[in-house]
């Protein structure tokens, strides 16, 4: 796995899109820096779908996600933001639209292209919102309707942004990552515990989901001579050495 070692200082857990706006410098070049790795790994052309993962709840998935997307469109890129949470949809509150007419209504033939669409304030990022609940998500996940709708996105976008479920929570991200390229995981900085993000790695191994790339949220400055920020660097299978010469 190729790590990004981004270090994304977020002051709160919320959905706030801070890219776009005056301030928080330090916070939209974190971003600027996670944009440009994605676009240096996806340099050919042909990874075009992302799944933005992480171990539990409350690592800012959803946040960093809808920031690197607005980061994506400013770049000039054609970017899709699409919520496959079927448990817990927060995707639409980054972009401040309601969570109707989303993927739950489109898969089942309720509503077509025209609706699921959302445009955002944001130039070139278009959002597609979960939609109301669905009981067995695998069902529409594994779906053959589902598959040619992911087909169509990489036609039509040049990056595709998935918020998905924790790893350790639902299996859903089994599912998801055969539409998608790789996954972007995401670490709570001095938050989330080593062994979860130990589980969750194995899991994703275990499943052969491609791994892409990685990131801390919620980093603190003031720890980051920390022992768990060196240690968290051998669950990404990197050893001392390695990340000497990285620096």
């Amino acid at each position: 796995m190729n790590l990004f070692n981004n270090k994304i200082e977020l002051l709160n857990r919320n959905e706030a899109i801070v890219y776009n706006s005056n301030g928080n410098e330090a916070l939209k070049e974190a971003y600027t820096r996670l944009k440009d790795n994605i676009l240096y790994y996806c340099i050919d052309g042909k990874k075009k779908v992302i799944q933005i993962e992480s171990s539990v709840n409350g690592e800012a998935k959803t946040t960093t996600l809808a920031n690197v997307a607005v980061a994506l469109g400013l770049s000039g890129k054609k970017v899709c933001a699409i919520d496959l949470d079927f448990r817990k949809a927060r995707l639409h509150r980054s972009f401040n639209i309601e969570n109707v007419d989303g993927v739950s209504e489109y898969m089942v033939d309720k509503i077509g292209k025209d609706k699921l669409y959302k445009e955002t304030a944001y130039k070139n990022v278009t959002v597609i919102n979960r939609g109301g609940e669905i009981p067995n998500a695998s069902v529409i996940l594994t779906s053959d309707k589902m598959k040619q709708f992911f087909d169509e996105l990489r036609q039509e976008f040049d990056f595709i942004l998935v918020d998905c479920p924790p790893v350790l929570l639902i299996s859903d991200y089994i599912h998801i990552s055969r539409l998608t390229d790789g996954v972007l995981f995401l670490v709570a900085y001095g938050k989330t515990k080593k062994k979860q993000v130990s589980e969750a790695i194995s899991q994703l191994k275990m499943n052969n989901v491609e791994m892409i790339g990685a990131a801390f949220t919620f980093y603190d400055p003031k720890k980051s001579n920390s022992y768990y920020e060196y240690s968290s660097y051998n669950y990404y299978g990197y050893k001392e050495k390695e990340k000497q010469h990285n620096k």
